[in-house]
């Protein structure tokens, strides 16, 4: 049976809350082996750097606290722990950009390439390599907005985080500067602000309760020190368990991504059409000739 979303045309639909979230998954299910590739080749060794440090911070975290219980210690207490958690969040973010840059060039090249032709890893870090630096960036501006945005009043931070959340959809798929890639962002949100709030709620529930299975081990370790039990709260089973619940977590984020990049499609479909006037201009397109294909004897033709 032919895959699913192999063709433009099936991503630029107009699709209910429902079949958003059923898209999501029918997406993920038949794209897991290429799109777990790349995933693999570009995403997984940063992810893993960035669990490692976390658990190294935490580790150096839980030792003192447990050598010199009278000291009262933070994250940041020393340089060591603090410099690893900086790594650690620098590494979760540039992770999340990754993530997203992967995904979203994926999907572009899927959406170029015919449907015969694979996508493979390399044509997506192709992709990766010119989104991400400017993602990044883009990423800090749209923090730093943010934070402004609740200092300055808590309502007008969550209003923005809405259609911000299509900040990254928007950049791949249609390039422009940031305060372009902005005003899209909000002229695609309007009226539809609940819905993607909505879309965004559910599933960062679905990603929040499987996230739970790759904590699992980590509270096993953290319970391990407590109790100094030493055959498991080594630092090795922090860094290992750490890199566990960090790597989880990004995959689990990938269900989300999807989700933005149907909700993208769907508005755009709603307010501009393109996937419609692009199958009304291919109907009556005559098919293929099949070339090379010799008659039977007792065979007459066509009519």
């Amino acid at each position: 049976m032919q895959s699913k979303f192999t063709q433009e045309a099936d991503f630029r639909q107009e699709r209910d809350f429902g079949m958003k979230i059923s898209a999501t998954f029918e997406f993920l299910a038949a794209h897991a082996r290429p799109l777990g590739k790349a995933v693999v080749y570009i995403v997984l060794p940063v992810a893993l750097v960035t669990g490692i440090s976390l658990g190294l911070a935490q580790a150096s975290v839980f030792n003192r606290a447990l050598t010199q219980p009278n000291r009262d210690f933070s994250a940041f207490g020393a340089v060591p722990t603090g410099l690893g958690y900086f790594v650690g969040l620098a590494g979760l973010l540039l992770t999340y950009v990754l993530l997203a840059a992967t995904v979203y060039g994926y999907v572009l090249l899927r959406m170029e390439s015919s449907v015969q032709e694979e996508v493979t890893p390399r044509m997506v870090w192709q992709k990766v390599r010119g989104t991400a630096p400017w993602m990044l960036l883009s990423l800090v501006g749209v923090s730093i907005l943010l934070v402004i945005a609740f200092v300055l009043l808590f309502v007008p931070g969550i209003y923005l985080a809405v259609p911000l959340s299509l900040f990254m959809v928007v950049m791949v798929m249609e390039g422009g500067s940031f305060d372009r890639t902005l005003r899209r962002c909000l002229s695609l949100i309007s009226g539809k602000w609940w819905s993607t709030l909505g879309l965004i709620f559910v599933m960062t529930l679905i990603q929040s309760f499987l996230n739970i299975i790759f904590q699992i081990p980590q509270y096993l370790v953290f319970a391990a020190k407590a109790l100094h039990w030493p055959f498991i709260s080594s630092d090795a089973a922090m860094m290992v368990t750490q890199s566990i619940a960090t790597v989880g977590a990004s995959l689990l984020y990938i269900p989300t991504i999807v989700a933005l990049m149907f909700q993208y499609f769907n508005l755009v479909e709603r307010k501009e059409g393109i996937g419609l006037r692009a199958l009304v201009d291919s109907i009556g397109q005559k098919p293929a000739v099949v070339e090379n294909y010799a008659y039977r004897p007792d065979e007459e033709g066509e009519y």
